[in-house]
């Protein structure tokens, strides 16, 4: 089969490697659609990612295979990744003590899904209803990480909420915090494209601070500050922005995951006992959730998805989504034509 193979900093090749077979507890899937996460464009760029390794954990397919003791799927099953099995109650994240998002990496991989087919666990995947099409399942995973950072955030009816970033997990959280009873969502971004597909996805007001004084701007806005800040950009400037534009003991929420050092000028905002908390990845739970919002049409991706690719354009697609004036928000690979 064919799949991308990533071979060395800013380099992913398309070859022939060995079909999958899976294992008694997995499942074939032929994978119909893998969308490009940020993550993985970080390994790539910086080569925190072993030589050979296929990427891809973003994904929708068709079941073509199931081991001896696979219960509840079958061969021609649409269904899309997952946490695992929920477990009411207990219900906590599988990584080790000191966990490293940066050098997760550099970790053996299983294979990912930027191939024509992938063997993966029976219990990491889950079944699509017909209500949601395979390139739309294609993105439940990002969907997920704004679902369990909008949860983690106890927001409140009626808050206040500004989203720093209007990439995929930035647009998803917008419509999150909408759900969640925000009275007001601002987005900021300085990209004029996802700029404009925040205000098409409902945002309240959407600006570009490079050319205004965001948290001057939300101050004036709020008459306080905001309630809570959602920093899904990782660039230099967001951090400090979200850290000063909340009120006095308002929350700030990091997701973005920045590879290089960003500003942090404390003086600016301990005073006000402003509170900080990262959030990363998703609780096995919140899958059901981010599956049922898509089914029951409460989010909508059309202007999110940017750009459908075939696997051949996988190298093209990494270096067009690293460049800061790209028009692209999220580019999805077509595995098989």
């Amino acid at each position: 089969m064919k799949a991308a193979v990533f071979k060395e900093k800013n380099l992913l090749v398309v070859e022939d490697v060995p079909d999958p077979k899976p294992a008694d507890d997995e499942v074939l899937l032929k994978v119909s659609y893998s969308a490009i996460c940020g993550s993985d464009l970080h390994r790539y760029c910086y080569g925190m990612m072993l030589p050979g390794t296929i990427m891809g954990h973003e994904y929708s397919g068709v079941v073509a295979g199931v081991g001896k003791n696979v219960k509840g799927l079958k061969v021609g099953d649409h269904v899309t990744r997952c946490g695992g099995k929920v477990n009411p109650g207990r219900d906590l994240p599988n990584f080790s003590p000191r966990y490293s998002a940066k050098e997760r990496g550099l970790l053996p991989q299983r294979p990912g899904a930027y191939a024509e087919y992938m063997a993966i666990p029976a219990d990491l995947v889950m079944k699509v209803p017909d209500s949601i099409s395979d390139l739309e399942a294609s993105v439940i995973e990002p969907l997920t990480v704004a679902v369990h950072m909008v949860r983690m955030s106890n927001i409140r009816l009626g808050d206040r909420a500004v989203v720093l970033g209007a990439g995929p997990i930035g647009l998803f959280t917008q419509q999150c915090a909408s759900l969640a009873g925000a009275g007001k969502v601002f987005v900021s971004e300085s990209n004029p494209n996802r700029l404009k597909a925040a205000s098409e996805l409902g945002a309240t007001q959407v600006f570009n601070p490079t050319q205004i004084n965001l948290v001057k701007e939300i101050v004036r806005l709020t008459e306080i500050g905001a309630d809570v800040a959602f920093e899904c950009a990782g660039a230099k400037p967001t951090l400090q922005q979200a850290l000063e534009l909340v009120k006095w003991g308002g929350r700030v929420m990091v997701v973005a995951l920045a590879w290089e050092p960003v500003d942090c000028l404390p003086v600016e905002w301990v005073g006000r006992e402003v509170e900080l908390k990262s959030c990363y990845a998703h609780l096995n739970h919140e899958w059901l959730i981010s599956l049922a919002l898509m089914a029951e049409k409460k989010i909508v991706t059309k202007p999110m998805i940017t750009q459908v690719i075939g696997l051949k354009e996988i190298q093209a697609a990494f270096q067009e989504l690293l460049r800061p004036d790209t028009r692209q928000i999220q580019m999805v690979v077509q595995c098989n034509s």
